[in-house]
């Protein structure tokens, strides 16, 4: 994985090479695959829920960090590779579980990306953890270009009636191109 100090260093030699040569140039660079997690993600307990069925809820948490302070002239994406729920602590499984959206959206006000949606096939066995592949992965690049994301699980099943937690990981590569 290339740092940000590198690619710099990387722009700057190849700006300066094609500079001297009268040429325009175009330099790429890919970052594969980062991991953010957030950790601890309290979902509260809905008291009689074994008795009443299906419900959903929704459980939102935000991502701090600093906003993307890019030079112009630089063309970035970042997208979505996967997504997981692993359970930490309260339930033993998360077979509870049958729907599950994820969503994310800056801290703005923009729209809100879809990031994975999860049904299980019929007779799945499910463990302690829930994983969504991207299958048409989109640009979050918006999102990740501010202050702060803002993650959103909705889950739909027989909840439990007592608090749980769980630990939410998020997979993105990305793409860094310059053309001078």
């Amino acid at each position: 994985m290339k740092t940000p100090a590198l690619i710099s260093i990387s722009i700057a030699l190849a700006t300066l090479s094609a500079a001297a040569a009268g040429c325009g140039i175009t330099v790429e660079g890919d970052v594969p695959d980062v991991e953010v997690t957030q950790r601890g993600v309290v979902f509260k307990g809905v008291p009689g829920a074994s008795l009443a069925g299906d419900q959903a809820m929704a459980k939102s948490f935000s991502q701090k960090h600093k906003k993307l302070d890019l030079a112009d002239g630089l063309d970035s994406h970042v997208q979505t590779l996967s997504v997981s729920l692993r359970a930490t602590d309260g339930v033993a499984d998360l077979s509870f579980i049958h729907y599950m959206r994820v969503t994310m959206a800056a801290d703005d006000g923009s729209e809100t990306i879809e990031l994975g949606v999860y049904e299980p096939a019929p007779g799945a066995v499910v463990g302690n953890e829930i994983s969504l592949t991207t299958l048409n992965p989109i640009d979050v690049f918006a999102a990740w270009n501010t202050d702060q994301a803002k993650f959103t699980l909705e889950i739909v099943g027989t909840l439990p009636e007592h608090d749980w937690k769980g630990d939410v990981t998020a997979h993105f590569s990305g793409k860094i191109k310059y053309e001078y």
